[in-house]
């Protein structure tokens, strides 16, 4: 296990002779991205959760995780190349005319020991989890409602106006609010990303708090 990243690689690879505790992990971490990815693609609400739900049974099956070399990318990137082909093997079989396609989307000629290219828009759908993620966690703050409102595109102004405080106020809560938020976020990251991915990583979330 030493030739691991510490990352969700070496946590997972650590349990996966247990796929109930393995699902349990990735659907918590991941399942929010995936489907929100899948929506984009065009898929009605129904569809998109079917085919989240066979994205995470089909990477939590017996035998899945051990043709899998964690050496070739991050997790996600591998989660994202099994959305996309399910993506794909769903609108195969919605084009054939396949009535009941929840039973048909499959990982057929899927090769899992390939290199996966990653995704700018699936990246940006993680990285909002994970401020979703890191929001949650900080709900008893106070500042962090102020962080919340201009995360929703209200103005300064606007922020002040709903929370009757000064403007001032408004600016050092949101500034107070990002650094605690980043921090929890590193916290957290720190789950998903081996040592070395970490200053990509906050570099995308400064970018999504910009």
């Amino acid at each position: 296990m030493a030739e691991f990243p510490s990352s969700i690689w070496t946590t997972i690879l650590s349990i996966r002779k247990d796929p109930t505790r393995v699902r349990d992990l990735v659907v918590r971490r991941y399942r929010q991205p995936v489907y929100d990815f899948i929506r984009r693609q065009g898929l009605s609400h129904e569809d998109s959760e079917d085919v989240t739900q066979e994205v995470f049974t089909q990477i939590c099956r017996d035998g899945f995780l051990e043709r899998v070399d964690p050496k070739k990318g991050k997790f996600r990137t591998l989660v994202l190349a099994v959305t996309r082909h399910l993506i794909s093997s769903f609108h195969r079989r919605e084009l054939a005319g396949v009535r009941d396609r929840r039973r048909s989307v499959t990982l057929d000629g899927f090769d899992v020991a390939a290199d996966h290219a990653p995704d700018g828009d699936f990246d940006d759908l993680w990285v909002k989890n994970l401020v979703d993620l890191g929001l949650q966690n900080l709900k008893d703050d106070a500042t962090v409602t102020a962080l919340r409102l201009q995360l929703e595109g209200r103005s300064y102004q606007e922020i002040s106006a709903t929370l009757k405080k000064s403007p001032t106020d408004v600016t050092n809560h949101i500034h107070r609010a990002k650094k605690k938020l980043k921090a929890e976020i590193e916290r957290l990251m720190r789950d998903y990303c081996g040592a070395e991915e970490i200053d990509e990583e906050i570099s995308s979330l400064l970018r999504y708090l910009q």
